[in-house]
């Protein structure tokens, strides 16, 4: 199962052996022996069940932790940071670190901020008034003046979702967030908000039970709302008021005979108290795929047909993924030490198209793909390696197997896929404990590798505390991650430069929470653990900082 850590936008990297090189020719054969990654047609999956036997004997499920680069919590220019105790937004000019204190509803808490409209930069942000079930838009001129808009959300909102056009925001209750304690009434229910400006508004629609995520088409006309039931769809220019929005279901719903445990439409039987995990929609809005933990199960529903059909790939599934053009999926099936690419939507029906790479001798737990769909990463967070795989989705580039030296906990692309970031665990004990040798120091020390992909180089650092949030500017020249350990005084935060993997302590005055970029100013901003606020602003060219003490208080102290 996937643990979502929803700390932003992308980070880590792959490239290697590729599944295209097989995908237009079906005649490919295995190559013989067990020396190497194979690839070869899938005439059925149940034919060769079991080909690495042992390969997960034993092992717990996949815990992979969805992290990403943080999406800026500003506009072009314009930084904005909630202040629940003092019900406003305060608005920082990156360029001159002019402050503004703008009212923004009872409770200001959960904000995002809406980067461009129709392509175009914008300084804009949306806010959740917590205390008050209302959202504030905040507007920023590029005179300086903000303006305001509210609307209405539900109760106990705490999550944001805005459109890749700008023009929509969904807000909805996220139970597995912190939010102000989980509101009487009902967990079927969000908030559709125009951010237009001038034509600002907000419709409260009834959808499935407990809301998880929302995705949206490439244009953002459409939203998908998974559920707990299956994926409500939000067609956004045919919405006029309230509304009930019917949920297509992942599941078979009609009325089986006594001895029908769930549905098994495709020989394999799917309990009706298993909960779908890894749900994906294309990017054209038409499909959605899901699995199931403990399954051989594919679930596939045709969102415009409104119908449903399990696909069995005969072995179980522990991870699956969908590109994001919408083309195929990977599936990572552990216990055959594979990847099965499907493609969309010819591969749910046909067997003989699906692609197939072997990976013998690595534990192909999870998989992560570039956010342009060119590249994989395959590794596991089961299984205690200290190895990962790349995998070249779209040219001929061999697998390639990388030793990282420790075990991996999540991973993440940068957007153009150049680099990556691989976040590792650590194990039990103290690494200052007299007499234990490296490698031991190594394996129970906090850290992360950075990745260069086209050299397939890693960079292992090793650090004073976990890894937090991290962030990518933009053009991917560089990358920021924080480092906060209370207990310990360790306050900081790292800055890469992705050209030569070389790193930069940059010492903070308070605990770092979280991280930015802003386009206009070439610099990267931390927000600060700090009673009065801090934010730090770095020249991610440079590195220099120039940090601002006090806009909590509607005071600035410049240092």
């Amino acid at each position: 199962m996937k643990k979502k850590i929803l700390l932003g936008a992308g980070l880590l990297a792959a490239a290697a052996g590729t599944l295209g090189g097989c995908g237009a020719d079906a005649s490919t054969s295995p190559s013989s022996g067990n020396d190497g990654p194979r690839f070869f047609t899938d005439a059925g999956a149940a034919s060769d069940t079991g080909a690495f036997p042992g390969a997960d004997a034993g092992l717990p499920p996949e815990v992979e932790e969805q992290r990403a680069f943080e999406t800026p919590q500003a506009g072009s220019r314009f930084v904005y940071v909630a202040n629940p105790r003092r019900d406003n937004v305060a608005v920082i000019d990156s360029r001159t670190l002019a402050i503004q204190s703008v009212e923004a509803g009872d409770g200001p808490t959960y904000l995002v901020t809406v980067p461009e409209r129709d392509g175009t930069p914008v300084d804009e942000a949306l806010v959740v008034n917590a205390n008050a079930n209302t959202a504030t838009v905040l507007r920023t001129s590029a005179a300086g003046v903000t303006t305001t808009a509210q609307m209405p959300v539900v109760a106990g909102a705490n999550a944001i979702a805005v459109a890749p056009n700008g023009h929509y925001a969904v807000v909805y209750l996220d139970t597995s967030r912190p939010n102000q304690g989980v509101p009487a009434g009902s967990f079927q229910e969000v908030a559709v908000l125009r951010l237009d400006p001038g034509m600002e508004r907000g419709l409260l629609l009834s959808v499935g039970f407990r809301p998880v995520s929302v995705v949206f088409s490439a244009d953002g006309q459409t939203g998908f709302v998974i559920t707990e039931d299956g994926v409500s769809i939000l067609r956004f220019a045919s919405l006029t008021g309230p509304a009930l929005v019917p949920t297509v279901s992942f599941y078979d719903d009609r009325i089986v005979t006594p001895g029908d445990a769930g549905m098994s439409d495709a020989g394999v039987a799917i309990s009706r108290d298993a909960r779908a995990l890894d749900v994906s929609v294309t990017r054209d809005g038409r499909y959605a795929i899901a699995r199931f933990a403990g399954t051989t199960a594919m679930r596939v529903i045709d969102l415009m047909g409104r119908t449903g059909q399990t696909v069995d790939l005969g072995t179980e599934i522990t991870d699956l993924d969908v590109s994001p053009d919408g083309t195929f999926a990977l599936a990572a099936l552990r216990g055959q030490s594979r990847v099965l690419r499907i493609p969309i939507p010819a591969g749910f029906s046909d067997p003989s198209v699906r692609r197939s790479i072997d990976l013998p001798g690595e534990v192909v737990g999870s998989v992560t793909m570039s956010p342009d769909g060119a590249r994989a990463l395959v590794y596991s967070t089961a299984a205690m390696t200290e190895r990962a795989t790349l995998l070249d989705l779209a040219g001929t580039d061999a697998p390639a197997v990388l030793r990282l030296r420790k075990t991996v906990r999540a991973v993440a692309f940068a957007p153009g896929g150049g680099s990556a970031l691989i976040v590792h665990g650590r194990s039990e004990g103290s690494v200052t404990e007299p007499g234990i040798d490296l490698e031991t120091q190594i394996d129970r020390s906090f850290g992360y590798s950075v990745l260069n992909v086209a050299e397939r180089f890693t960079r292992l650092q090793l650090t004073s505390a976990d890894v937090g949030p991290f962030a990518l500017v933009p053009g991917g020249s560089h990358a920021f991650v924080l480092l906060r350990d209370d207990a310990r005084h360790v306050a900081l935060t790292q800055r890469i430069t992705l050209a030569s993997l070389t790193i930069q302590d940059i010492a903070l005055g308070s605990p770092p929470v979280s991280v930015g970029a802003v386009p206009a100013t070439e610099r990267a901003f931390i927000g600060q653990d700090h009673p009065e606020g801090r934010i730090t602003f770095v020249d991610w060219n440079t590195g220099t900082q120039q940090s601002i003490t006090g806009f909590e208080l509607n005071s600035r102290i410049v240092e």
